[in-house]
């Protein structure tokens, strides 16, 4: 049969193109005892028409083009809207463009129950759903045939995500349309949303309190960095998420925890199936030293034509740096490669189903005493370590790894 059901379950992303454009709705998506989902074909309702496969991203790629691309790190000039943002606010500043100018944005957001699912918003009022790093998988759900639905209206179409939905998108769609714009994010990986609420789980033990809200990277809880922040129903109990001691956040971080397809992933390089691409960019240190990115930065990679049309309707109001593509490829890995799959990846997801959600993270390092005292020795250490010797270690530990 010419269906999905030949696609190798290591190259699926989940995009679920196949389920949105199949005409006798006979792929549903499965998930695996990992909590990954992925598409089954009803061979009762199958007609073999080969469409699902015609437009799957892993199955035929996105075809690519030869725009000279062009990138800078854009930080918003406006402080009270990039403190709201998780970096430089690039992403919001170009959705509120298309929505002043009776567009609608796609983008992930989270529902009541805390699951990650891409949704379409008309309102401006509304935009803040879509704000905020979300570091686990979301949901296609039917966004692709809404998309198609406003394309044909004639309404101006945003529509944000990782590459592998974007590339989804733009294969279900089978045609470029003028008033489609994209935007991808420089993508690590994604846990699964069983995962994430088995983290949840744990959280709400440890708090005592239903969780109505976790978030990645907030700004209130330490700047541009890679704190988060938890709070429960009660809204009295806020608890700071340090990325280095958390037992989510830290397997996230070390690229334990991802979708299978994420380690051979197409798209993690300079190859972009987005009109404008972007992510945080700390890294810009390594670049210009001592560069305060605390208010937020992102790297924006302008990749089509359409995507520097895009820009320059907001690159106003924005705090602009010119790059060089050979200026932070070195540093910023998603770019050249996709991340590499640890050996831990093997067994870190063992017995999501059968332990509970104590007894399931107590089984990662950050949850041992000995890693929480090094931790903050290391932390001591650093602090009354000379900059020079710092610096000296961090380019000889590169060095190595070149």
């Amino acid at each position: 049969m010419k269906t999905v059901s030949i696609i190798d379950r290591k190259k699926c992303f989940s995009c679920r193109s196949c389920v949105q454009i199949c005409p006798k709705n006979a792929i549903d998506m499965q998930e695996n005892n990992e909590g990954f989902f992925y598409p089954t074909v009803n061979e009762s309702k199958c007609v073999d028409c080969g469409l699902c496969l015609k437009h799957c991203p892993s199955f035929e790629p996105y075809e690519k083009n030869d725009f000279k691309k062009s990138s800078c790190a854009v930080w918003l000039k406006d402080d009270k809207k990039l403190f709201e943002s998780s970096s430089g606010a690039l992403f919001s500043a170009v959705a509120e463009k298309i929505l002043e100018d009776g567009g609608v944005v796609f983008g992930a957001a989270y529902s009541n129950d805390l699951f990650v699912e891409q949704i379409c918003i008309e309102d401006i009022n509304e935009l803040y759903k879509l704000k905020g790093s979300k570091y686990v998988e979301s949901t296609t759900n039917s966004t692709y045939s809404k998309a198609l639905f406003y394309l044909k209206s004639g309404k101006k179409v945003l529509y944000s995500g990782t590459p592998c939905q974007i590339a989804g998108l733009k294969k279900f769609l089978g045609k470029d349309y003028d008033n489609l714009f994209t935007m991808d994010l420089i993508c690590h990986g994604v846990p699964s949303e069983k995962l994430f609420h088995k983290y949840l789980d744990w959280q709400f033990e440890q708090l005592g309190g239903k969780i109505i809200y976790c978030g990645f990277r907030d700004k209130d809880v330490g700047g541009c960095s890679c704190n988060g922040k938890i709070k429960t129903k009660t809204k009295t109990k806020t608890k700071t998420v340090l990325s280095a001691l958390d037992t989510y956040y830290s397997s996230f971080i070390r690229c334990e925890t991802y979708r299978e397809s994420c380690y051979s992933c197409p798209y993690s390089s300079l190859e972009r199936p987005g009109d404008i691409s972007m992510g945080d960019f700390t890294e810009i240190t390594e670049i210009i030293p001592d560069f305060d990115f605390s208010k937020g930065l992102s790297l924006c990679i302008v990749d089509t034509e359409k995507g520097q049309a895009l820009f320059k309707l907001v690159k106003d109001s924005f705090n602009i740096i010119p790059l060089e593509f050979s200026q932070y490829i070195s540093i910023k890995s998603n770019l050249q490669k996709p991340s590499e799959r640890p050996a831990v990846r093997n067994f870190v997801y063992s017995g999501i189903e059968e332990l509970s959600a104590k007894e399931f993270f107590k089984r990662f390092k950050e949850a041992s005493r000995f890693y929480f005292i090094r931790f903050y020795s290391r932390k001591i250490l650093s602090k009354i370590t000379p900059g020079f010797i710092k610096k000296f270690v961090k380019r000889t530990v590169r060095g190595k790894i070149k």
